[in-house]
């Protein structure tokens, strides 16, 4: 491990806040390690681990202009790892009950795979509308939803309020309701959105 002092720590993510990328390779160098070795211990398998590693490094990236020299950033780091981890097991548990699903409702075989399409065309409708919506709303959306960050969490990192961002989120289901509403399969739709955007 690459050990930095305090100062150094802070110096670099105030210079990583404004994309300075050597600046985040030593953040990177000094706190892969650590992150790393906790990431094992949630996944238990070494590729997984890796994995995580690389997906929060690259949340780091992204949210770069948003980081506080200030505060924690190995606290972020473990944080957003177990999101990623607890996340990547509700997307297994999800595989897994639809497969459940469609065994419990006696679809053969093949009918399966047209279910199976008729679920990645809603996906994708679902991202669509993701994508269509603000940026900030987006961002909220995915923040409480995809990283699984509470309202006041949210509020922090983005400096507003805990109201701003719940009519965020409001507004972000009240479409995501709309655009699936006429669905033949919206019960079973919902549950899943249920499930996943808990």
């Amino acid at each position: 491990m690459h050990a930095i002092s305090g100062e150094t720590y802070s110096a670099d993510i105030q210079a990583l806040a404004s994309g300075d990328v050597a600046a985040f390779e030593r953040l990177y160098r000094s706190l892969e390690p650590k992150l790393y070795a906790f990431a094992l211990k949630l996944v238990r398998h070494r590729e997984d681990a890796e994995e995580i590693v690389q997906e929060v490094f690259m949340k780091v990236w992204e949210r770069r202009s948003q980081l506080d020299p200030n505060h924690n950033l190995d606290g972020y780091l473990f944080t957003t790892a177990k999101h990623l981890v607890y996340n990547k097991a509700r997307r297994h548990a999800y595989e897994f009950a639809f497969s459940q699903y469609l065994s419990t409702h006696g679809i053969v075989a093949e009918n399966a795979t047209q279910n199976l399409l008729e679920h990645q065309e809603l996906a994708q409708l679902f991202e669509e509308a993701c994508a269509a919506m603000p940026p900030i709303r987006r961002q909220v959306f995915a923040m409480s939803r995809t990283e699984g960050l509470s309202n006041q969490e949210i509020a922090t990192a983005l400096n507003t309020s805990n109201s701003n961002i719940e009519n965020h989120i409001n507004k972000a289901l009240k479409v995501l309701r709309q655009k699936f509403k006429h669905y033949d399969i919206v019960y079973f739709w919902g549950l899943v959105c249920a499930f996943l955007l808990r």
